[in-house]
């Protein structure tokens, strides 16, 4: 089926109902208006309403599009850092893939039978997969990270938080802007943006471009050049159609194209059969192990060879109504519909020898439609209810090369694992706001799931000995090892025939719930406490290489706890947002990588388990100190404190689960600060800016694998998990040439400029290698803009 007929569903959903809100008009209703002076205050819709980011008892930080293009924010990962207890990395195996966590809870992985635990959620529509969440910072009006649960208006697998987009919508007026640049490692960026104004006094226009390419950072030592060349090509339009002040339909549809490659940097040792025989054909040279231990833990180059290319192609279609049915009465309605088509290679032991390599061909489809209705029954009392749908679909054919390892044979094997998974989600919430008098606010709401998932596995087999076994076999029936091949060149080597156990159906239900309470303490002095819980689904494994892997597992939980101050002091010329939260997490999906049972095709699987129960207890400042119009400081900090309370793995073979609580949970980090100071003038016919921003963050540890030699009752992560306690210091300074009718700016930015090197993850595979990626290292450059 074709992409625009996939998409016929989204488009049919918001035109039936743009169509039927044209025949029955009513009265729109009215956005906050922000203060005058002082701090500038930002809309937001933390509670799907809208609302001042400083009355909401969430904690949340805002950025509006002024602090989005003077900020330094090119896209979601540069607001990690200077957001309190938000760590974002990209994922190298994956398109655009992020890495994101939020207070210690954490997601990275890019295998789509796993949900993610932050949600990322543009224009409304929730991405249900982290592939293509490191988004693009232009033409954005609004970007918000929600911390903490946010299971009753957001839903399922917002665990950790939200962090939720806003794009421009199209202007009244013809308008464009434009932004290009030029950067270290041959980086080139060019966006633009139209407004074509209102057409016929009902419909405006907005088309919009995105170009960016890089040669890559990464040395590759075999080779002589560089790899982790990247190019991504973007393009859409949004229709705004408004017949009446009553009513608006947001309609965007997105293309991406990307090609690129993945890159893998070798961090193997001596613990890791690669390196057991280095040296020796197959496995890895002397020089290509244990380079954790060099300068920059040797993040600097690699030696892969194997192909490492990647495409990938994704449409996305949203559309967004606001109909005002009365006065006190408004339904919205958001529709989305997301496809993407991936084809990645990666050499993960990322070493010149033939050892694992793999081609990942991947299909994903979604479409989501939720309604709400908010009502103001009363000066008292504001109640919001509503319904959401969900459902998923996709295909991955991998193909994982294995180069001749014990237990293979001498010209290695090429294993195929097909899966197919399906997801269904149906929810209904209602959020209701009570304003007990002037100073006191209450809120409660509440949200049932339920979740439906289905799949299709069949364990990745040996291609060439399955073929010879079933003659047939077309890579995507369920076969199983049936013996071994008797006397001759095939001896001992394992057979296939069919089997029936390689699929698999499960359905979760969850009722999440919330209560806060708001008591303003003076003007524009807020107090709250909250309470909320939420749940990450659960499903099956796609990566499973036996019954035993296949699942279900089921969904993990959060209850969290949390008091906080809001306050602006000095005539609005200092804010001070103060949060303490404890978070208690049950059933913790963990996926461990770890050696397949006897008679399996493949010498590792991924299991996935509610292994686990964590207990987290921090504290987060953000401070906003406006001396003049002019110029502004801001800082940022978080404590975590994020333990394991039960943890069960099998560490010695013996099937019997070992205390592992003494691990370090992923991407928590004890400490983060950021400091920051912003300057504005306006000099000669225009404006000169300039920015800087220091970043820090205490160590990390990026994967759960314990450390070898195993110490029972101490177990630690792998050492090679851990990032160092690392800075970044950005800046920028740039001059805008003001004109009548627009703007031309000019600016010189640096990003990292204390080249800071290390890694961003780290993933040991069962014993078999290790493998790293690095975070970019000192860039700096030029962009040209333009504004009218």
């Amino acid at each position: 089926m074709s992409t625009h007929a996939r998409m016929l569903p989204a488009a049919l959903a918001t035109v039936s109902l743009a169509a039927l809100a044209i025949a029955s008009p009513a009265a729109a209703q009215d956005a906050p208006a922000a203060e005058e002076g002082g701090i500038r205050e930002i809309v937001v819709t933390a509670q799907k309403r809208e609302e001042s980011a400083q009355s909401v008892p969430v904690a949340i930080t805002a950025l509006d599009a002024e602090a989005l293009d003077t900020g330094m924010v090119q896209d979601i990962r540069d607001v990690a850092g200077r957001v309190p207890s938000l760590v974002i990395d990209s994922v190298s195996a994956g398109p655009s893939a992020a890495a994101i966590s939020i207070r210690g809870i954490s997601f990275e992985d890019i295998e789509k039978s796993f949900d993610p635990t932050v949600g990322v959620v543009v224009d409304g529509v929730f991405i249900g997969t982290n592939t293509g969440q490191l988004l693009d910072s232009f033409d954005l009006e609004s970007l918000q990270v929600l911390r903490g649960p946010q299971g009753t208006l957001f839903g399922r697998n917002t665990i950790g938080g939200v962090i939720e987009v806003k794009r421009s919508t199209p202007t009244d007026e013809f308008s464009a802007k434009g932004r290009f640049s030029y950067a270290r490692f041959d980086t080139k960026s060019a966006r633009l943006v139209l407004n074509s104004g209102k057409l016929g006094d009902f419909i405006a226009i907005k088309a919009f471009g995105y170009y960016d390419k890089t040669d890559g950072f990464v040395r590759n030592l075999s080779t002589g050049g560089r790899d982790g060349k990247y190019e991504t090509l973007t393009g859409g339009v949004t229709a705004l159609i408004e017949p009446s002040s009553d009513f608006s339909a947001e309609i965007t549809y997105e293309h991406t194209r990307e090609r690129g490659e993945t890159v893998s940097i070798p961090t193997s040792s001596s613990l890791d059969l690669i390196c057991l025989a280095a040296g020796v054909p197959g496995f890895s040279p002397v020089a290509e192990c244990n380079r954790f231990a060099l300068p920059d833990r040797g993040v600097n180059g690699t030696y892969q060879r194997a192909p490492h290319d990647v495409t990938n192609d994704t449409d996305a279609l949203t559309g967004n109504i606001t109909w005002s049915l009365s006065d006190n009465i408004t339904l919205y309605s958001v529709t989305g519909y997301r496809t993407n088509d991936e084809n990645v290679a990666q050499d993960f032991d990322g070493s010149s020898a033939d050892f694992f390599a793999t081609r990942r061909i991947q299909s994903f489809e979604q479409f989501s439609q939720e309604l709400r209705v908010l009502a103001e029954l009363s000066d008292a009392v504001n109640l919001l209810v509503g319904g959401y749908y969900y459902t998923s679909n996709y295909q991955l054919d991998q193909f994982t090369r294995l180069g001749p390892v014990p237990s293979q044979s001498p010209t290695g094997a090429t294993l195929r694992a097909y899966t197919d998974n399906k997801a269904t989600s149906y929810a209904g919430f209602a959020d209701a706001q009570f304003t007990l008098s002037d100073k006191f606010k209450l809120s409660v709401g509440g949200r049932y799931t339920r979740d439906k998932k289905e799949t299709f596995n069949n364990y990745g087999q040996v291609v060439g000995l399955v073929e010879l076994s079933q003659p047939t076999f077309d890579g995507r029936s369920c076969v199983r090892v049936t013996g071994v091949f008797g006397p001759g060149p095939l001896a001992g080597l394992p057979t296939y025939g069919p089997a029936t156990n390689c699929s698999g159906e499960a359905s979760f239900g969850k009722f999440t719930w919330r209560a806060n309470a708001t008591y303003e303490i003076g003007d524009n002095k807020i107090v709250y406490g909250s309470y909320s819980t939420g749940f990450r689904s659960g499903g099956f494994n796609g990566r499973a290489a036996s019954p035993t892997s296949l699942g279900p597992y089921f969904p993990e939980t959060v209850d969290a706890f949390e008091i906080g101050l809001k306050a602006d002091w000095l005539d609005r010329t200092l804010r001070t947002n103060i949060a303490l939260f404890h978070t208690k997490y049950d059933n913790k999906q963990e996926e461990v990588v770890q050696p397949s049972p006897p008679g399996s095709a493949q010498p590792q699987e991924t299991v996935v388990g509610n292994a686990a129960s964590a207990t987290i207890t921090g504290a987060e400042l953000e401070l906003i100190i406006q001396p003049s119009d002019e110029l502004n400081f801001t800082a940022s900090a978080s404590y975590l404190d994020a333990k394991y309370g039960t943890f069960l793995k099998d560490l010695n073979g013996d099937n019997i689960g070992d205390d592992v609580s003494t691990l370090t949970l992923r991407r928590a980090p004890k400490y983060q600060i950021s400091a920051g100071a912003n300057y504005s003038r306006e000099v000669g016919s225009g404006r000169f800016d300039a920015n800087l921003l220091l970043r820090f963050q205490s160590k990390t540890a990026t994967c759960i694998t314990a450390n070898r030699p195993i110490v029972f009752g101490a177990v630690t992560n792998d050492f090679r998990c851990f990032t160092k306690d690392r800075e970044n210091l950005s800046g920028q300074v740039s001059y805008t040439f003001l004109t009548g009718s627009g703007e031309v700016s000019v600016a010189v930015f640096g990003r990292n400029l204390t080249n800071v090197r290390d890694i961003g993850s780290t993933l040991p595979v069962a014993g078999l290698f290790t493998f790293s990626g690095g975070i970019e290292p000192r860039t700096y450059g030029v962009e040209l803009g333009f504004k009218f």
